[in-house]
């Protein structure tokens, strides 16, 4: 179902959703006992927090009028969801924790990419597409952790 929201509204999501992640990870780190696991779940729960606190920090610093712009929008799932769609173990592997992470990251990808092509303004559109290269950037740092715990 499609929606109007402003733009500072779709990063006041984005940031809950990855709070929510960051539980989430954190709740997995806890039931798990294979190291390497626990290692990419902690790596995955400071991404999530660190990915939060710079939406945090962008809207605030990003100009006023950009962030009132109104955006046709569909509402994202919400980052329980996402997990339950996946099929998670009570003690997942790293082999589904990092799919996880794969999914969450491609998640916030195509989510930037898609306001970044429905709106018309330059600036809320240097917004979205700044976002989408911070996620895409972490992205590969989360599969060089990964490559590094197998290696392990």
């Amino acid at each position: 179902m499609k929606t109007f929201k402003q733009a500072h509204e779709v990063l006041k999501d984005a940031q809950n959703f990855h709070l929510d992640m960051a539980g989430i990870y954190r709740h997995m780190q806890e039931n798990t006992e294979d190291k390497r696991t626990k290692l990419l779940l902690e790596h995955l729960h400071e991404h999530e927090l660190r990915m939060a606190n710079n939406l945090k920090n962008y809207g605030a610093v990003a100009e006023h009028k950009v962030m009132q712009t109104w955006l046709q929008y569909t509402p994202e799932e919400s980052a329980s969801h996402l997990v339950k769609n996946l099929y998670m173990s009570d003690k997942p592997s790293l082999e589904e924790v990092n799919k996880l992470g794969q999914e969450v990251d491609r998640y916030f990808s195509d989510l930037y990419h898609s306001v970044y092509e429905s709106i018309e303004s330059e600036e809320v559109k240097d917004v979205f597409d700044n976002l989408k290269q911070i996620q895409d950037k972490e992205r590969i740092t989360l599969s060089k952790a990964t490559n590094s715990l197998w290696d392990m």
